[in-house]
């Protein structure tokens, strides 16, 4: 597998495209999970399709303690352990799918709910990582889908990859909009869409 030179290592990003998908996850998320009137609910919504990419804050927060340039976070110190193993646990089919069924056993209703989300966000994913996919099997598997879309990366398809997640975002966001009428969750919206799009726009200025 070739190193991956993240738009993070080369200073070309608004806010990391990385966390910019990870609120399109919490966004496809809500629109797929969330309920008027129900906060524990979309909390559990919401921390369910933060979870996959926790693994990757906690890298990058390391990273910056560390001192370590962009390059060598990205394309020397990612690949290591045990930052692989992390990723591979919080991104994997058969950790969450074993997490829903305990819970739908033991009758534990937030507990579904947090891995549905982590599912759905895995599943998202699944379709839109080339050279940094995560292996979605784990324990059973270590086998990596190198998808021909990137989420980001310009040379594979990453245009068409941010073109998919935005409008993605953007169904998403119509159907919250309905559903929520209150000021301060449509404010939230519009906020978390309006940094959606300005990410899109500055993956297509990027040129690797």
């Amino acid at each position: 597998m070739r190193p991956v030179l993240s738009p993070l290592a080369s200073g070309q990003v608004l806010c990391g495209l990385g966390p910019m998908n990870t609120l399109a996850h919490v966004v496809v998320a809500c629109a797929a999970l969330s309920r008027p009137q129900a906060p524990r609910r979309n909390l559990a919504v919401v921390a369910g399709a933060l979870i996959p990419d926790a693994s990757m804050f906690v890298f990058f927060a390391w990273s910056r303690i560390q001192g370590w340039s962009g390059d060598e976070t990205w394309n020397v110190r990612y690949w290591m352990e045990p930052w692989q193993s992390l990723g591979a646990v919080s991104n994997s089919f058969i950790v969450f799918s074993g997490i829903l069924a305990l819970s739908l056993w033991r009758k534990w209703p937030l507990v579904a709910l947090v891995a549905i989300a982590a599912l759905l966000h895995i599943a998202v994913d699944f379709p839109l990582h080339a050279d940094d996919a995560h292996r979605h099997f784990w324990p059973v598997s270590d086998w990596r889908f190198n998808s021909p879309i990137s989420y980001w990366d310009p040379a594979q398809n990453g245009r068409m990859g941010g073109l998919i997640e935005t409008i993605t975002v953007l169904v998403a966001s119509i159907i919250l909009w309905r559903r929520f009428h209150n000021f301060r969750p449509r404010l939230m919206l519009a906020l978390l869409f309006a940094l959606q799009l300005a990410a899109f726009v500055a993956l297509l200025s990027w040129v690797r």
